[in-house]
């Protein structure tokens, strides 16, 4: 007589097959604040458990933005990085808005004072969102191997996000060059 073995069920979806959006998008909000070296840009440590996000060590200072044009557009620019990101895997850019996001409209509207910037404040986050995106293009061995530490540890500090970014970076320079 003989036994024929029942094949076990397969599962469909990978464990981490879950967590694969959530960690693509605040990867992308992580690789992008690691690009811009400003301080209120500056990466404490990328989360996907419990509460998931992105921590800053300093909050955007309000002066610093209406003083700075630069500062101004790059803390929003890495605010949109979420949805931009979103937007390139085909979601609606709502999927990528959080409870722990900074909100990029609310940024530059309490940094604008002029009412002729307010008046075209849509469509600068069109802009900054397309450059958003352009950027995520560009880095998007670096979102997907900080993506990849994030589902395998579930949190990352600054070192071990800059670490994955250089690790991205070198590869990619090696295969290219």
């Amino acid at each position: 007589m003989t036994t024929t073995p029942i094949p076990a069920p397969l599962q469909t979806t990978a464990p981490s097959g879950d967590l694969r959006i959530p960690s693509l998008l605040l990867a992308a909000e992580a690789v992008l604040a690691h690009l811009h070296p400003r301080a209120p840009l500056r990466v404490e440590r990328v989360a996907l458990g419990e509460t998931p996000g992105v921590t800053y060590a300093l909050a955007p200072d309000p002066q610093a933005l209406a003083l700075n044009r630069a500062l101004r557009e790059e803390v929003a620019l890495v605010g949109l990085a979420r949805s931009a990101m979103a937007r390139l895997l085909g979601l609606s850019a709502d999927a990528g808005k959080g409870p722990a996001c900074r909100d990029p409209r609310a940024l530059l509207t309490a940094a604008l004072t002029d009412p002729e910037e307010l008046e075209v404040l849509d469509a600068q986050l069109a802009v900054l969102e397309a450059r958003a995106r352009a950027l995520l293009r560009r880095s998007w061995a670096e979102v997907e191997v900080v993506a990849a530490g994030l589902r395998d540890h579930g949190e990352l500090d600054a070192r071990e996000v800059a670490h994955r970014v250089a690790c991205a970076q070198g590869i990619r320079g090696t295969l290219l060059n």
